[in-house]
């Protein structure tokens, strides 16, 4: 039961990774977007801090995950039809995830560039 309780935890933590990781990556795009004047340096810090975090955790959790999936989330109904819609789900979650860390790589760059006159 202990098992199954931190793997339901993991499970949680995963998926709210993903959300945080999904939401400071958009946030970079839209500073660099929409911010009046330079963005501080304390922000893109900020928003770096939160995107690499929750991508070692996604990855972290995700391996934790994805090795007890069968046991603990594979839906017997479903059947084997599950494994091409995970594929496709996590191909398009990659390219999010590649999406978003343009933009905060490129937000930590603009941050470090000197200001022109």
């Amino acid at each position: 039961m202990t098992e199954a309780i931190v793997i339901m935890l993991n499970n949680y933590f995963h998926d709210l990774a993903v959300a945080f990781l999904f939401a400071s990556s958009l946030m970079a795009h839209l500073v660099l977007r929409h911010w009046p004047g330079p963005p501080s340096a304390a922000l893109a810090q900020t928003l770096k801090r939160i995107a690499w975090g929750s991508l070692i955790w996604v990855i972290l959790g995700g391996a934790v995950r994805g090795w007890f999936f069968k046991e603990y989330e594979w839906l017997p109904r479903a059947g084997t039809v599950q494994i091409p819609v995970l594929g496709a789900k996590h191909v398009l979650m990659f390219g999010l995830t590649i999406w978003g860390l343009i933009g905060v790589i490129k937000l930590t760059r603009k941050v470090r560039q000197p200001r022109q006159r």
